[in-house]
């Protein structure tokens, strides 16, 4: 998904962090995924890891409500062209420990809501993604 992004970093970055906030850990898959991400949407790598990492400490101690609210609004700033993208991105981030449980995908799908991507279209594009990682391994 190479595309040059119309978004504010500080909105990328809050979106990234409520995608890692799920997990509870900020790991260094996940922080490798960010750099991937920063260089598939021409933003500069530093500033994009800067930004998720000072949105993340904002969050880290908020309620799962206080988040919602907090993508909500992030979400409200990002771009309709880039919304698909971030999902995307959102996507990479919530699959690269090579699990997906029930706590992330609800946490997918609350960002795409936030985003504007209806549900099926965020379902579909996450069956894309198990079909293309044959190695994820999703936890019922």
């Amino acid at each position: 998904y190479l595309n040059k992004m119309n978004t504010e970093i500080k909105n990328m970055a809050a979106v990234l962090a409520t995608t890692i906030w799920a997990d509870g850990v900020y790991d260094e898959a996940e922080k490798v995924s960010v750099e991937e991400i920063a260089e598939a949407f021409e933003v500069e790598t530093d500033e994009l890891v800067s930004a998720v990492e000072t949105e993340l400490e904002a969050i880290k101690e908020m309620d799962e409500e206080s988040v919602n609210e907090y993508l909500l609004e992030a979400s409200s700033h990002v771009d309709e062209e880039d919304a698909e993208m971030m999902l995307q991105a959102a996507l990479q981030i919530a699959t690269v420990d090579g699990i997906l449980c029930e706590v992330e995908v609800e946490n997918i799908l609350s960002i795409a809501t936030a985003l504007g991507v209806n549900e099926a279209r965020a379902v579909l594009m996450l069956v894309d993604l198990v079909k293309e990682e044959p190695e994820l391994k999703v936890e019922l």
